[in-house]
């Protein structure tokens, strides 16, 4: 086989060391590969390190009342009305978006509680969510959960604001590369993962197990369930997240773990 070298045109120097040659067909396969594997689906984020200040400051409900809020910030930081109408909300459209018209003394006590621990910000009339909490676009850092935005709006439409709540709280606790929810959600050795149980996941959250055993088979979007409850053996039970709502990594999600929420009969 014939080895390929890099050549200076104009003074004949082989610069072979410094270059590497790759032929048009693995560009295109590079480029193939990436569509394949590059989740495009639109997405926020969340920064796992910080959020915990954010449910020490508001009550489940409100925490997921944010959840749903933070699905309309912008790149700058700003709620807009939609992706392609980028106008700053207003207290009305919030209101409308969290189907809490009726009930504005609770988006008011909402409001008032985010303004106050620096989780929302209002400048010129305009709302912001602190990027510290949440923020949109790419991110350089593992310390971030994605949510997806339009699963997010789907599962407020139909799922009580208190059980988004819960949810949200469970954020910090998404292991990188499973999903699983767990007390080392950084741990690179999957031998090495300490699963949450029914009893560790409560207590993380702050709920009693009775009660986040009758939640989570609520948490239900689409026909498909927000957190899958495993049994292996005589093992207690483990949870861990659907990737169509919740993911960390930047590449498309694990088939195996797709196939694990797909309870739809075909």
């Amino acid at each position: 086989m014939k080895r390929l070298r890099v050549l200076n045109a104009e003074t004949g120097e082989d610069l072979s060391t410094d270059y590497t040659l790759r032929h048009r067909n693995q560009d295109e396969a590079f480029r193939e590969q990436q569509k394949q594997t590059t989740d495009r689906r639109d997405f926020s984020n969340a920064n796992m390190s910080n959020i915990h200040e954010v449910y020490d400051a508001l009550t489940t409900a409100q925490c997921g009342y944010l959840m749903l809020l933070q699905c309309y910030v912008d790149y700058n930081g700003v709620l807009v009305k939609s992706s392609r109408d980028k106008t700053p909300m207003t207290t009305a459209d919030m209101m409308s978006v969290l189907q809490l018209t009726k009930k504005r003394m609770t988006f008011y006590d909402f409001l008032s509680a985010c303004t106050a621990h620096d989780i929302i910000r209002e400048e010129g009339g305009a709302y912001s969510v602190n990027e510290r909490y949440h923020f949109k676009g790419n991110f350089g850092s593992q310390y971030v959960v994605k949510l997806y935005t339009a699963k997010i709006k789907k599962v407020y439409s139909e799922v009580k604001a208190t059980d988004i709540g819960l949810i949200y709280r469970m954020l910090p606790f998404v292991h990188y590369e499973t999903n699983a929810l767990c007390e080392n959600p950084f741990e690179k050795n999957p031998k090495h993962i300490r699963w949450f149980n029914k009893k560790e996941l409560a207590a993380a959250i702050g709920v009693t197990p009775d009660t986040l055993g009758r939640r989570l088979k609520q948490m239900k979007f689409d026909g498909e369930f927000v957190v899958a409850r495993i049994k292996v053996g005589s093992e207690p039970e483990r949870y861990t997240f659907n990737p169509n709502v919740f993911y960390r990594q930047s590449k498309a999600p694990d088939k195996t773990l797709l196939a694990m929420f797909n309870v739809k009969k075909p």
